[in-house]
């Protein structure tokens, strides 16, 4: 038996191939070393696989998020080894799941916008040249949790259209010290921010919903794709939610840049899955 497992700040999706080629797929929590340890990731991915023979369990390849540094994808690789003693276990980054999954082995410009954000050039073997991850606090520009950090400013600064300001306000009856609580106290607060995401998707023929994703798509374009110092020609592919729902603004902002669009994915895995069979 054969896992593969793509998972993000949110959430994780997991592909259980059978020796006979039969393909399971379910989803958990979202698994990131920079928010839970060894223990917790036992924890988790044992309650995820109760009605599994783990034993029969021989490969495991897991990417994920918060997964670019050897330190953290020891810690992933400890928690999965807690679970699966009988597999060879694999741990790769969430970007490098974004390159296989978008260019196989060849060459392109591997994005992620999802809950956060990364970019990096990949020569279809490895990454030539990537970006600093700096996380949802002082990076991720163009995902999901800068976006709703922008509606959060917005609607908290009384600078939203009334209209939208009302509309918000019903759906979610935000409170100040309530938004402090969840961003300083409590777990995940990136996955909060980018919570707000589902309001921008249901109004997104907004004109101030579409300006706050343009400006923050222009964001990654000169943060992260002007710092990587690429070949223009190169196609840019993209993996995740906010890269699929927003696509038309997405591609608009490259081409102005004089870029070229790629393919544009919301999840990654069914190709992760062809890529490795």
């Amino acid at each position: 038996m054969k896992i593969i497992a793509d998972s993000g700040s949110t959430k994780t999706q997991w592909i259980v191939v059978s020796n006979e080629g039969k393909q399971t797929s379910f989803f958990s929590q979202g698994i990131n070393p920079y928010f839970i340890d060894a223990k917790e990731i036992e924890q988790l991915v044992k309650t995820c696989f109760v009605d599994f023979d783990l034993s029969d369990v021989k490969d495991l390849v897991f990417y994920g998020a918060g997964c670019a540094l050897p330190d953290k994808c020891a810690m992933v690789h400890q928690g999965l080894s807690a679970v699966f003693s009988n597999a060879s276990i694999q741990v790769h980054s969430d970007l490098l799941a974004a390159a296989h999954a978008l260019f196989g082995d060849k060459s392109g410009v591997a994005c992620i916008l999802g809950t956060g954000s990364n970019a990096a050039v990949y020569d279809g073997n490895e990454f030539s040249n990537r970006i600093k991850s700096l996380g949802y606090l002082i990076g991720d520009e163009g995902s999901g949790s800068y976006i709703g950090k922008q509606f959060l400013q917005s609607y908290l600064r009384d600078l939203m259209p009334e209209d939208l300001s009302k509309a918000f306000e019903q759906e979610y009856k935000i409170e100040i010290p309530e938004v402090l609580d969840r961003l300083y106290k409590k777990p995940f607060p990136n996955r909060y921010l980018a919570s707000f995401t589902a309001f921008a998707s249901e109004h997104a023929h907004h004109g101030f919903i579409r300006n706050i994703i343009r400006n923050s798509f222009q964001d990654f374009i000169k943060y992260q794709l002007k710092t990587l110092h690429f070949d223009s020609k190169l196609p840019i592919g993209f993996v995740g939610s906010i890269a699929y729902y927003f696509q038309d603004i997405l591609k608009d902002e490259l081409e102005a840049s004089g870029y070229v669009p790629g393919q544009i994915i919301k999840e990654p895995i069914h190709n992760l899955v062809k890529f490795h069979l």
